[in-house]
């Protein structure tokens, strides 16, 4: 009877386990960023609307231009803060932002302009993630054609939905920074 008990607890267990994993790499929310996604993310969303002008716009001020990273912008003293200074402002994002210092100078209006978003009056910092590359006519992840026959091009998709979801999770917390998933077509992509 024991045994039986434990049989059905560990197949229960197993099966629970299976189906959270299938749910979470799901192919269609690895390939492109969904509106399923979004409602359980909650980001606000903009657009740089071309990969060339992203890269350009990093450049001409000083800096590089990195995807799947995030960053926090104090917006009143136009400053990208750093690696250090932003898990000052909220300690729990410790680990989740990129440590890539953005050293480039840039107005808020600029910067609100070329992301294409707008921010509510009276905010302090904003929080972008630059989301990886998409093809603006299938709307999928750049590479995500291999998705289904290549594992390396799987595990970085899925590690990639895996760091955005728990940025949204974590930043679900605080009420005064707002979060922008930035989308950067691969419009104007010239590979090397």
């Amino acid at each position: 009877m024991i045994k039986h008990l434990l049989k059905l607890a560990f197949t229960a267990l197993l099966f629970t386990h299976t189906t959270s994993v299938a749910e979470v790499y799901d192919a269609e929310e690895m390939i492109r960023f969904t509106d399923k996604a979004n409602k359980i993310e909650q980001w606000q969303r903009g657009t740089t609307k071309r990969f060339d002008t992203f890269e350009q716009f990093f450049l001409n001020a000083g800096g590089h231009a990195y995807t799947l990273a995030g960053y926090l912008f104090d917006i009143k003293n136009n400053h990208w803060l750093s690696y250090e200074e932003a898990i000052k402002v909220a300690p729990d994002l410790n680990g989740l932002l990129s440590q890539q210092q953005l050293n480039i100078n840039i107005t808020t209006e600029e910067l609100l302009a070329f992301t294409n978003i707008q921010v509510p009056a009276n905010t302090h910092y904003i929080y972008l993630y630059f989301d990886k590359p998409v093809n603006a006519k299938k709307k999928t992840y750049m590479f995500a054609a291999h998705y289904s026959s290549d594992p390396e091009v799987k595990k970085l998709l899925i590690k990639s939905y895996e760091r955005r979801k728990r940025f949204a999770l974590t930043l679900q917390k605080h009420a005064t920074i707002p979060w922008y998933l930035i989308e950067i077509p691969l419009i104007g992509f010239k590979p090397q």
